[in-house]
């Protein structure tokens, strides 16, 4: 009986986070998004300033940005969805037309993200600015697609 009460929970847990998830609105789809890539440019930004020298290198802090640069690099995906690119945003609609080379250019930034919060763990900066420019540029061509 004990088994049958937690797959009847279980049950009952998935079909409201799936109804939950049904409900988003369009606009609410844009802020998430909008929010996590303002949180991106606040982790990437001092540590752009910090590989071109605009600020001193602290090794800290750079790990500690290019960790929590990786955890929002799987968090903007869901934010996406069909008919979200109509107003109050920069997406172009026609991420819709080419979903797959979005998610694979999104894939590539989770990607390139984990090496550079491996290379910031080093504290080495010759392994550190090759990973930073491998970042910059997914988001780049990105940005150039995807982006008005």
């Amino acid at each position: 009986m004990n088994k049958m009460i937690k797959l009847t929970l279980a049950a009952a847990l998935a079909a409201s986070s799936v109804a939950a998830v049904a409900d988003i609105k369009p606009f609410e789809a844009v802020e998430y998004r909008k929010g996590i890539f303002k949180a991106v440019k606040w982790q990437f930004g001092p540590m752009g300033d910090m590989v071109k020298g605009k600020i001193d290198y602290d090794a800290t802090e750079f790990s500690r940005r290019a960790t929590n640069l990786a955890a929002l690099s799987k968090m903007p995906l869901e934010g996406f969805r069909p008919g979200t690119y109509a107003s109050a945003t920069s997406a172009l609609p026609s991420i819709e037309d080419d979903w797959q080379t979005f998610a694979d250019t999104m894939s590539q930034f989770q990607d390139n993200t984990a090496a550079l919060e491996q290379a910031a763990a080093s504290g080495n900066m010759d392994e550190i600015k090759p990973a930073f420019i491998k970042v910059a540029r997914t988001c780049k061509s990105c940005h150039d697609k995807f982006k008005d």
